[in-house]
């Protein structure tokens, strides 16, 4: 992949890109703590018909230090931005947790710019939370806070995949995350879900899809409700896989991904 960056003015972005000049493009989004080589399988896979840019978020990989710190609207924006300095119009997403919920911003912010959208392993960010969930969810900012770093990123890199494979990968990606990263990361999936009354549903062709392995007891159950609320959704499950369902079974993956986007781009 051809390496490029992007000054978001307070930060250095880290973009890959690869693939056939002229084909549609897809932008990659990693989760929380990982990077842009979380989607190594989808680069070989996809790259022969599609053009792909990968990118680590503020925050992520390499693109540190930062000033702003990381939300999924603030990365909607820096996307944003790498997409004016690139030059694209028009683009299709793929983001895999954290990275759907900033693909979800990025398709509120510039609807008009997003063709279609695969969201793995997250949840609407328009879901009605239960008193307990949102509980759950403002408290992992201080939970994380009070944990020694790399047992924090060590337990959570290894329950976001079902495979000793997986696990491993996504444990060396969070390794050069600081106390400090992995602080800010935390408060920012406390903003993932924001149900502002007024606020668009999406209309856009999206995936909705998630490892039938999933530790997040949440996201198989949203998920239902997300595509039965959304007429031009598509649900689908990714057998043998946890939450990071890209990484522990990609074949099956893969396959779902060009069936989506054949369709769509």
């Amino acid at each position: 992949m051809n390496h490029g960056l992007y000054d978001a003015g307070d930060c250095y972005i880290h973009f890959w890109t690869a693939g056939p000049e002229g084909a549609p493009l897809i932008v990659l989004s990693p989760g929380a703590f990982t990077d842009h080589s979380l989607f190594e399988d989808q680069v070989f896979a996809l790259s022969e018909t599609y053009r792909l840019l990968a990118w680590d978020p503020r925050g992520h990989g390499r693109s540190r230090p930062y000033g702003r710190p990381f939300t999924p609207r603030q990365a909607a924006d820096d996307l944003i931005g790498l997409l004016d300095h690139l030059g694209e119009e028009k683009v299709a997403l793929l983001g895999q947790s954290m990275g759907g919920y900033v693909s979800q911003e990025m398709i509120f912010k510039a609807p008009e710019r997003v063709s279609a959208a695969i969201l793995l392993g997250c949840t609407s960010s328009k879901i009605l939370l239960s008193p307990l969930e949102r509980l759950l969810l403002r408290a992992m900012p201080p939970i994380v806070a009070l944990m020694p770093t790399g047992l924090f990123k060590r337990q959570a890199m290894e329950r976001s995949a079902f495979t000793k494979q997986a696990q491993a990968k996504l444990v060396k990606m969070a390794a050069p995350l600081t106390a400090k990263d992995v602080r800010a990361i935390a408060k920012a999936i406390a903003l993932t879900v924001h149900r502002e009354e007024g606020d668009d549903a999406i209309s856009h062709p999206i995936l909705i899809c998630y490892g039938d392995r999933d530790r997040l007891d949440l996201i198989p159950k949203a998920a239902a409700v997300w595509q039965a609320e959304t007429e031009t959704s598509e649900l689908a499950v990714v057998p043998e896989a946890g939450h990071a369902a890209n990484l522990d079974n990609p074949a099956a993956f893969n396959r779902l991904a060009l069936a989506f986007f054949g369709k769509h781009l």
